[in-house]
């Protein structure tokens, strides 16, 4: 009987919420085409007015927005609404005025960029440029070409790991997937990066020593970045996970579990650092304990916040590097006589490895293997999706717009390499093109590791990276690797998921090992 006569008050209140609801959004949808502070700017309507329209090509299609958001700058013009927030540009000669230093113009973080990932707090997702520079400045001597400098012979000993891998396999008619071990490859440098690069312990506990290239890591990297579209449309599914126990979501999903286990090693490996810097102790290099011993405020050198860092810098230090690297990898088994002049470049720089490693200074000055290295960038895109820009301080005029203050605006840098009036053939892998007759503009429409106060922390080290492992893996005498039922689609970059992807039914690079 109660609940026959609460029946009409639990009624009235849902056809109240819902009445409410469907007003709320008519006027949302009013205010944000015809009364928003973007109202002005060009642009589909259907962009303008919802988030789903972004959510439907990311999420449902797959990392297909991008693709869309080209079509948009055709038809409208270089500046687009793409979203109810925020805009894109497609003008190469404007790109230094969105992403520029510290000096010129403080910039902040779209909040939404990435959101619902579990990565807040670290330096990567700090919004305020105030906060950012505190949290990134002290690691950026680390990184710096001198810091890199001072990590080669780790460089060194990780990249004979990865040929001593290959040298196990020969003679065998092994079929390997080379973006398995290259993931290895990189979340090794990283993970020793993060975790000291002393010999602490056994050798067995890295990816380089699993049978199968660490396979579940590679997975791992993937699956969030497949999730990223669902995790930033609904940020507050991750909120919900952090709630549930972490026995329970390691029993639904146990590959988390070497996530899981870094992230407990990199706190061991803080607390040892810190340890070390209030006992003025120093036994080896991390970022750490570089950092341990900088000028970070000691509010932002808290474990937690530090294991955010470790996480970013190892997903990050491990897909986008690999990634390129399986992309040269790619051209240079496919195209014999590319590897021939590859061979032959390297033949003196290469002649007495391992007991003599050539300097990643010595490594730049070899032609072709940096253009081969620029060409893989220039078209795996490093991070494929515009990354928006917020000025809190000042509007930016762009030609006949005025861009208000506190506006998302961002660009992208698929789109700033597949310009053809820059890349004649941009969809194609010429790396000649960085030999001969290099034109300025390409320098300025080059941009895999963006620009600005934000830009790519990691970028030296992942060139020392790339220019040492292809050096040793494509020299005369390297291992004999043949191409195995793989094609140009398996690396071609289709789906942005930020960070970008091929066809998603891909079996990966795969090699076989004479």
């Amino acid at each position: 009987m109660e609940a026959l006569l609460s029946q009409p008050i639990a009624t009235t209140a849902l056809v109240a919420t819902a009445l409410f609801s469907i007003i709320y959004n008519v006027y949302l949808v009013i205010y944000r085409l015809w009364f928003s502070p973007l109202a002005k700017f060009p642009g589909p309507k259907f962009a303008a007015a919802s988030f789903w329209y972004e959510f439907y090509y990311d999420y449902w299609l797959d990392g297909k927005y991008l693709f869309e958001v080209e079509k948009m700058h055709k038809k409208y013009g270089p500046i687009v609404r793409v979203n109810p927030d925020e805009l894109s540009i497609h003008d190469p000669e404007f790109y230094n005025e969105i992403y520029v230093t510290e000096s010129k113009r403080r910039t902040n973080s779209y909040d939404v960029f990435c959101k619902g990932i579990d990565f807040d707090g670290s330096h990567l997702l700090t919004a305020d440029h105030d906060l950012h520079r505190k949290r990134r400045k002290p690691m950026e001597g680390f990184f710096s070409r001198k810091g890199i400098t001072q990590l080669q012979p780790m460089l060194a000993e990780v990249a004979l790991h990865l040929e001593s891998r290959f040298r196990e396999l020969e003679g065998k008619n092994a079929v390997i997937r080379l973006d398995h071990a290259f993931s290895a490859f990189s979340g090794d440098i990283i993970g020793r990066i993060c975790l000291g690069t002393g010999d602490r312990g056994s050798h067995g506990d890295r990816f380089l020593d699993t049978p199968d290239f660490a396979s579940d890591w590679y997975n791992i990297i993937h699956a969030i970045v497949r999730s990223i579209p669902l995790f930033t449309g609904f940020p507050q599914i991750i909120q919900v996970l952090s709630l549930l126990p972490e026995s329970l979501l390691l029993w639904v999903y146990p590959k988390g579990q070497m996530f899981n286990i870094f992230r407990q090693r990199a706190l061991q490996q803080i607390r040892l650092a810190n340890s070390e810097q209030s006992k003025g102790e120093d036994s080896g290099i991390s970022i750490f304990r570089h950092i341990a011993n900088s000028d970070m405020p000691v509010e932002e050198r808290t474990e937690e916040r530090l294991a955010k860092e470790a996480q970013v810098l190892l997903g990050g230090g491990t897909a986008s590097t690999a990634r390129t690297i399986g992309f040269a990898s790619f051209y240079i088994l496919s195209r014999p006589e590319l590897r021939s002049k590859l061979e032959a470049e390297l033949k003196g720089p290469m002649a007495n490895w391992p007991e003599q490693v050539p300097t990643w200074a010595e490594l730049e000055q070899l032609p072709l293997l940096q253009g081969i290295i620029k060409e893989s960038l220039r078209l795996s895109y490093g991070v494929m999706h515009r990354l928006p820009r917020v000025f809190p301080d000042q509007a930016i005029q762009y030609k006949d717009f005025v861009i208000p203050p506190g506006i998302p605006v961002g660009m992208s840098a698929y789109l700033m390499h597949s310009d053809p009036e820059v890349y004649p053939n941009p969809g194609e892998f010429i790396p000649e093109r960085w030999v001969h007759d290099v034109k300025p503009a390409m320098h300025r429409s080059y941009v895999p590791f963006c620009r600005g106060s934000r830009n790519c922390l990691g970028m030296n080290l992942a060139m020392a990276e790339m220019s040492l492992v292809l050096a040793v893996l494509y020299r005369s005498n390297g291992p004999k690797l043949e191409l195995y039922e793989t094609d140009e689609s398996d690396v071609k970059q289709a789906h942005d998921f930020l960070i970008p992807l091929p066809k998603l039914s891909t079996k990966g690079v795969r090699a076989l090992i004479r």
